[in-house]
Parts: C-alpha cells; sequence; structure tokens
C-alpha cells in the first residue's frame, strides 16, 4: 500500500509541476537583441547583444535558445586549433546555448557578428526551447511572441572595389592595355580660392593660399562643361531568366552593385550629380527616406516598374545613395529590353539631372552584354548621349562589339567575397 502511495504521490507531483510550467514558463521571461551598430559596410564586423531574463519566481531547470542571423549575416568564432597555438576562424548562421535560468536571473551575451552581403536586415530571431523538471515535456517559445519583444534594424552598405583592377577596356581584351578611363575627363577651370568647408574633397586644397591666410583655402573650380551620370543596374542576370521576376543568378547582380557603388563614390568626388535607374519595384526597395526613388509615371505600366532615384551629388550624400543601393531587392519589375526601350523612348527624363543642365552620360551595369545594348548605344548617340557599359563577367551575346562603344568587361572575380552565400 505504500509503494501505491508513493507512486500516486509522484505521479501528483509529475501532473502539478508540468502544468505549472507549462502554465507559468512564459510569464515575464524576456528576450531581447541590441547591436553595436545600425550601419557598417561588407566585410565588416558587429558586436550582436542578446539578454535573457527569468523574471519570476519559478526556476527554469532547462532553456535552450537558438539564435538565427539573416542570410548575409554570420557568427563569427575563433577556435583554438588542436596542438596549436593560432586560432581558426569558422562562421555559422545559427547558434544554439543551454542555460539553466534561475528565479529572477538575467544571462546577457555578446557575439561578434560578420556582415558578408549587403543589405537591409532585421535582427533578433530566435527560438526558445524549454523543459519541466523532469525532462518529459519540451516547449518551443518564439522570441517574437514574448512581450516587448522588437527586433533591431542592420543597414550593411555595399563596399566599393577597384575598378582599374577589375576590369578592362574591350579594345584591350587581347593586348596589354588593361587601365580604365576617367569617367571625368573635361578640364576644370579655376576661378580664385575660398575658405575651406565641411565636405570639401582633398584635392582642392590650394597649400599655396592656406598658408598666406593661416587656414584651410580650397581652389573654386568651374566645370567646363558640367556632367550628369545616370547610373543603369540592369537586375538580370541572365539575357533570359529562368523566372521572369527573379534574377537565376543573384551574385551576378551583387556584383553589378558593387560596381554601382564605386562609381557614385567616384562621382561624389567631384560634386557629379548621379542618379540611379533600375528595373525593379520601387516600392519594394527598403528605404526610410520615401523621396529617395520613385519611377516616371507617363500612364504607361512600364514605367511605373522602373526605379528612378532622386540625384546624389557630393560627399555628403554619398551615404544616402549607398544607402538605397543596400536596400535594393532581388526583383526584376520589367525585361532588360523593356528598361532601355523606355529610356530611349523618354530620354530626356533619365537622363538630365533636377536643374536641367549638363551633358547627359548614361552608365549601364549590366552581368552580360547583348546586341540591344550596340542598338541602344547606338539610338543614344543621335540624342547626343554618350552611353558607357560595365559588364561583370564575360558573358555576351554579341559576336561584334564595335571599336567605337566604351565597354569594359570584368576580368575575374570582383575580390575574395562570396557573394553566394
Amino acid at each position: 500500500m505504500i509503494y501505491l502511495a508513493i507512486l500516486l504521490a509522484a505521479v501528483l507531483v509529475y501532473i502539478v509541476q508540468m502544468k505549472l510550467y507549462e502554465k507559468k514558463t512564459r510569464d515575464r521571461l524576456s528576450y531581447s537583441v541590441r547591436l553595436g551598430a545600425e550601419e557598417v559596410f561588407e566585410d565588416e564586423d558587429i558586436f550582436y547583444y542578446d539578454e535573457l531574463v527569468n523574471d519570476k519566481l519559478l526556476p527554469l531547470p532547462f532553456l535552450k535558445v537558438n539564435s538565427d542571423l539573416p542570410q548575409g549575416l554570420y557568427f563569427h568564432f575563433l577556435d583554438p586549433v588542436p596542438g596549436s597555438d593560432t586560432l581558426a576562424e569558422s562562421h555559422e548562421a545559427q547558434v544554439q546555448s543551454i542555460y539553466v535560468l534561475q528565479s529572477h536571473q538575467k544571462i546577457s551575451r555578446r557575439w561578434r557578428v560578420t556582415c558578408k552581403k549587403r543589405g537591409v536586415y532585421e535582427v533578433g530571431d530566435a527560438v526558445l526551447v524549454t523543459n519541466d523538471l523532469f525532462g518529459m515535456n519540451y516547449a518551443s517559445i518564439s522570441a517574437s511572441s514574448l512581450p516587448g519583444f522588437t527586433k533591431s534594424r542592420l543597414t550593411v552598405l555595399p563596399k566599393s572595389i577597384d575598378l582599374n583592377a577589375m576590369f578592362v577596356a574591350a579594345d584591350g581584351l587581347s593586348g596589354d592595355i588593361i587601365t580604365n578611363h576617367s569617367l571625368l575627363t573635361d578640364p576644370l577651370i579655376r576661378a580664385g580660392t575660398r575658405e575651406y568647408r565641411d565636405g570639401d574633397a582633398m584635392r582642392q586644397i590650394n597649400w599655396k593660399s592656406t598658408a598666406s591666410h593661416g587656414r584651410l583655402m580650397v581652389n573654386i573650380e568651374e566645370h567646363f562643361r558640367r556632367f550628369v551620370f545616370n547610373i543603369v543596374i540592369n537586375m538580370q542576370s541572365r539575357d533570359i531568366e529562368k523566372h521572369p521576376e527573379v534574377p537565376s543568378a543573384p551574385y551576378e547582380i551583387e556584383r553589378c552593385i558593387s560596381v554601382a557603388a564605386t562609381l557614385l563614390d567616384r562621382a561624389s568626388e567631384d560634386n557629379v550629380p548621379t542618379r540611379v535607374i533600375m528595373n525593379t519595384p520601387y516600392k519594394s526597395i527598403q528605404i526610410e527616406d520615401p523621396n529617395a526613388v520613385s519611377c516616371i509615371d507617363l500612364g504607361d505600366p512600364v514605367g511605373r516598374k522602373i526605379a528612378i532615384s532622386r540625384s546624389y551629388t557630393g560627399r555628403m550624400e554619398t551615404l544616402d545613395a549607398l544607402r538605397l543601393l543596400a536596400g535594393i531587392p532581388m526583383e526584376i519589375s520589367v525585361p532588360e529590353e523593356q528598361l532601355l526601350d523606355h529610356i530611349l523612348a523618354n530620354p530626356t527624363l533619365y537622363t538630365e539631372a533636377a536643374d536641367h543642365t549638363g551633358a547627359a552620360n548614361l552608365i549601364v551595369i549590366s552581368s552580360y552584354f547583348s546586341e540591344r545594348m550596340i542598338h541602344f548605344h547606338r539610338a543614344m548617340e543621335q540624342y547626343g548621349i554618350r552611353v558607357i557599359y560595365y559588364i561583370t563577367s564575360a558573358n555576351r551575346n554579341a559576336l561584334v562589339l564595335p571599336d567605337d562603344i566604351e565597354i569594359y568587361f570584368s576580368v575575374g572575380s570582383l575580390g575574395e567575397r562570396d557573394y553566394t552565400r
């Protein structure tokens, strides 16, 4: 009889504690995430802080935390190599940790995270797995379902690359010439000096005038001919995509965006107004400034699907331009042919600056080159618009490249970053 009583008591204890943990586990349990920075460049590391709090009397004998990062971000670990004093690096998209959380206990952790790919991320996803005293009743809790949970926003900006080293002009593909021409070739007329202001380029400093005045002085430069750059990013990775709305090789598009970031940075050094045009839905671009990107709505369905940014000028606006590039989604709104045709039908709307002055330039960045691009170049020439091509691969469907087209092909991989991850 005594054994039956003990068995019944054990069953009763088990049922009571099971019901207690089922009902009270979530009570006053919180999980929060904080980042060391809100904005970084590709390949940089940041710190990821998370905090677990069990602010109730009931302890949690088993708590497993599965912390997940979005694709493109990775936890960075340094592990000792057996038999050596060196450390080996490793990257993981998920980490798992197991704790015993006592009553009114808080656990704070810090992780190192490597930002491998540009983009706008919502960070903080985690799954908490709990169990009771007997280890017989697992329960899974999403961190987003806990009271007060909020995700942290992280913007990873695209990093500039060395265009001179990465690209070769089409007329040098079979020879020894592998240098790139400058996009800004017009002479500058010096019109005196003035005092240095924030945002002025260091190359503008007039050292003789600085010495005589006792403060930084810069040259006042007037462009002999005002240039306006319009960067066109072709979101198609192939001439014919498997799916008309999604690039089949997204890593190729990432290369195009890296080239665009470099060109924007280069143009900003000379205060050249620059806009970005993309065949991607402008409403899908993740950017906080609602006026940064729109479309040229002429009442036709194609124009509404082509994204065009505002004009960016100078160093002070470079970060805004990079934020735009960071938020570009992997989506195709219209085929490349329709994109070029719409620009050709409305050349002044797509190539003029905000003040409608200056010499227009189109810089088309694509992962392939086609016959259609040759015809586009010929037609734009008739409007006096200069078209330059940057092709991020050796992929081309045109059998013959005309000598009068300024086109640059990638000479290999754009650095050692892994765009496929």
